[in-house]
């Protein structure tokens, strides 16, 4: 069992190692946060800024080739080959220039050097077309060509003879990715160029931008560049700002800006680890800050609760003791004003009152085993224990009348000791004549029981008669409704047939009509022979309306007879069927005769039963009556030793010598005294008796 010393020392750890656990976890989640929003608005900016000095280099090869094509030297030079060796001769070796191209109005390369041709991919058609248009300076796409990286810069330019031409350079983009290159943020921070289909085009591993690494594409394939993805093209839909992503199985934290040139986004990234070293630094100095605090709070609290336990122990040791009826012992209080010094100090008035109330009330209790009723509790008693002063009084009060109604009673027993023998005497002559007249009944009614049953089980076997005769006639009638629905059948059948007769009927119209047409075209013709066969068939005609005409008199008739033969079959459907309804009504009628005959069988049951347990309960009260008689003069005698005993106490003077009580009273106290020598019975037969009794009390 935990002591209240070591709960006070739990409680006070726990709760400093809940705080401290909060604090550290609320200050470690805040410092990451906040190095977290310091570090996109720290690579926001700078890769904006990037982005522009990038420009501003890709700026400057263009600017450097539209003044070169734009002098004197270029515009005025006799042929296309010196406008090149011009060009050759004014670019350093710093500037990684592959090769320089002139192309006509319609596309088509005018001059170029030989060293165009194995980048000729850097160079499209649509950008010489998009130079043309626009008239200002034209940067191609970066493209990766044989394991390199080459980009090219277009200018329009007007000759001397009004001729517009455009003037190309291809350099390998190298210097634009020493640029990138030398783009740091922390100690693994690194920059990149997207373009907008996700391919690197720039990067500080220039072999991804050689082989034009796209995690977009592999994402599709693979789900470890899925978050690499997506935060790639969300960036080039948005132009610029800042977020985290995770790739293999690190997260980075990363801004981007949206360059001027070649359609790309420059990308500055950092492991968000490599600016995670405060919060580790923070998180030990709250680690040794909380160890530190929980051992001073585990040493405050021992010694707190040792403070505090001391008493609270002492005092509940006491009290145990108290519970145990020790109230000799003293108590050590605590002279303290705080709540334990005012227990410890009502605990020891407490126990001093309760030896002074034993000692009261065990006086009290002395005098009453003497046989003095005249003695009361004295004392100051408080709070709740008056009540206990006032009762125990009350009860010695009490005890003094009810000794003195005792008295006057007992000799009221007595004199009604006499009248109750002579009742009982009574009783058990009205007893022997009831039993008497039980028996007569319960033979009467053991023959009409017989009757009862043998009428139960005729109407049982009238019950089963009526119902076989019930299934045959339902039978019947089921029967003679399978018959009409023939006959329905033969009906609908007859009209069918009569439809039939009528097209026949029609048919032979028809085919009269076309033999009068016959021999109308015969005659028209002359042709004896087709005269002759249209009479046959006007004959046939003739013959065939007239069998129909029989034949559908023949089927009137027989519809006729069908449908009388409905009406008998209908009238003797709906007789079978009253009988149904009638043989259903006397089933019920003979089923509730065999019902009531079984109700009243078993009520005979029950009668027969409450008149064996009459006749138990009468012998009970004859016996009863008897013992009654026997014990009203035993009783008399008790009375008068009761008489002597009370007379040993002492009672006060104010206390009546008889008692106002009815005598009913005073005989039902004497009767309940000696209970014991009655016979047992229930509540059902003592209510019994005293109902064929009233009379006799």
């Amino acid at each position: 069992m935990k002591t209240i010393r070591s709960k006070m020392m739990l409680a006070m750890f726990a709760i400093s190692i809940l705080i401290i656990a909060l604090l550290s976890v609320f200050s470690i989640l805040y410092i990451n946060k906040s190095v977290r929003n310091t570090l996109e608005d720290t690579v926001q900016p700078l890769a904006v800024q990037s982005a522009r000095t990038f420009d501003t280099v890709v700026e400057n090869y263009g600017n450097h080739l539209l003044m070169l094509s734009r002098s004197f030297k270029f515009v005025g030079a006799s042929s296309d080959k010196e406008r090149l060796e011009f060009l050759e001769s004014s670019f350093t070796e710093d500037d990684k220039t592959i090769g320089y191209a002139i192309y006509s109005a319609d596309g088509k390369i005018r001059e170029s050097s030989p060293e165009v041709s194995l980048c000729a991919d850097a160079i499209k058609s649509s950008d010489v077309a998009a130079t043309l248009s626009s008239k200002t300076v034209t940067y191609g796409d970066i493209v990766s060509i044989k394991d390199n990286i080459y980009f090219s810069v277009l200018v329009p330019i007007t000759l001397s003879d009004n001729t517009t031409v455009v003037a190309a350079a291809t350099f390998m983009a190298d210097p634009l990715n020493e640029v990138i290159s030398e783009i740091n943020i922390g100690s693994n921070g690194f920059a990149y160029v997207v373009n907008s289909k996700g391919e690197m085009m720039l990067h500080k591993e220039i072999q991804r931008a050689k082989s034009r690494f796209n995690p977009v594409d592999l994402a599709k394939s693979d789900s470890t560049y899925t978050d690499y993805s997506e935060f790639i093209m969300n960036a080039s839909a948005a132009g610029f700002g800042a977020g985290q992503y995770e790739y293999n199985n690190v997260k980075y934290t990363a801004g981007y800006a949206q360059c001027k040139y070649f359609g790309g986004t420059l990308f500055i990234a950092a492991p968000s680890d490599d600016f995670m070293t405060a919060g580790k630094n923070a998180f030990r100095n709250i680690l040794f800050l909380g160890l530190l605090l929980i051992i001073v709070t585990v040493i405050v609290s021992i010694i707190f609760a040792q403070r505090m336990a001391k008493p609270i122990v002492s005092t509940t040791n006491r009290i145990r003791e108290l519970a145990q009826g020790n109230l000799t012992d003293r108590v050590e209080v605590s002279y303290s004003k705080d709540e334990i010094g005012i227990l410890s100090g009502s605990l020891a008035d407490t126990i001093v009152r309760l030896r002074q109330y034993i000692t009261l009330i065990t006086v009290a209790l002395t005098n009453i085993s003497e046989g003095n009723m005249t003695h009361r509790v004295e004392g100051d008693f408080k709070g709740d224990f008056i009540k206990i002063k006032s009762t125990f009084n009350e009860i010695l009060e009490s005890l003094g009348e009810t000794f003195a109604s005792i008295n006057t009673s007992a000799e009221q027993v007595n004199s009604g000791a006499v009248q109750v023998s002579n009742s009982a005497q009574a009783l058990s002559q009205g007893s022997t004549q009831q039993a008497s007249a039980i028996e007569e009944l319960s033979a009467t009614l053991n023959d009409v029981s017989t009757q009862v049953k043998q009428n139960s089980k005729d109407a049982k076997n009238a019950y089963n008669i009526v119902t076989e005769n019930t299934k045959a006639i339902t039978a019947c009638n089921n029967d003679m409704t399978n018959m009409l629905e023939a006959m329905e059948q033969i009906h609908s059948t007859s009209a069918e047939i009569s439809n039939i007769i009528k097209v026949i009927d029609e048919i032979s119209f028809q085919t009269n009509i076309l033999a009068l047409n016959a021999a109308v075209e015969a005659a028209r013709e002359g042709s004896k022979g087709f005269g002759v066969v249209a009479d046959e068939v006007r004959r046939l005609a003739s013959r065939s309306a007239e069998a129909a005409k029989q034949t559908a008199a023949l089927i009137e008739n027989s519809t006729k007879a069908v449908n009388k033969g409905s009406e008998l079959a209908e009238q003797t459907a709906r007789s079978l069927g009253e009988i149904v309804e009638g043989s259903e009504t006397i089933q019920g009628l003979v089923k509730n005769i065999t019902d009531a005959s079984a109700q009243q069988a078993e009520a005979i049951v029950q009668i027969n039963t409450g008149v064996d347990q009459i006749s138990a309960v009468v012998a009970t009260n004859t016996a009863t009556a008897i013992g009654a008689a026997s014990a009203s003069e035993e009783l008399s005698q008790q009375s008068l030793i009761l008489k002597n005993m009370i007379a040993k106490f002492r009672l006060s003077d104010e206390t009546p010598l008889t008692a106002d009580k009815p005598e009913e009273e005073a005989v039902s106290i004497g009767i309940s005294a000696d209970e014991d020598d009655i016979p047992a019975a229930d509540d059902s037969d003592l209510k019994i008796v005293l109902n064929d009794d009233d009379d006799k009390y």
